[in-house]
């Protein structure tokens, strides 16, 4: 599904991924089930959610050329250890 820029994270419980699709309809990107792709602003985002091993791959595959693609990442990599770490802690 996702080519070799994909982000993946361990541990991610349903509880989290619903927090995760929460704070992604805040941003404007519209997370309906466990393997999509949504556009917001021009950035093309893919994911691929299995319950079951819980384990999310996501990855930035389009976005216009002012938008570097790098940051994109990072910043979903932030988001998505955050609730990780909020996870954790609770």
């Amino acid at each position: 599904m996702l080519s070799g820029s994909r982000l993946s994270f361990r541990g991610i419980t349903r509880a989290v991924f619903a927090r995760l699709r929460r704070k992604a309809a805040r941003s404007g990107l519209k997370i309906v089930h466990p393997r999509g792709e949504a556009v917001h602003d021009g950035v093309r985002i893919q994911w691929e959610y299995d319950p079951a091993a819980e384990l999310l791959e996501v990855e930035c595959v389009r976005a216009p050329f002012w938008i570097d693609r790098a940051a994109i990442h990072r910043t979903l990599s932030h988001e998505i250890e955050s609730e990780l770490e909020s996870e954790r802690a609770a």
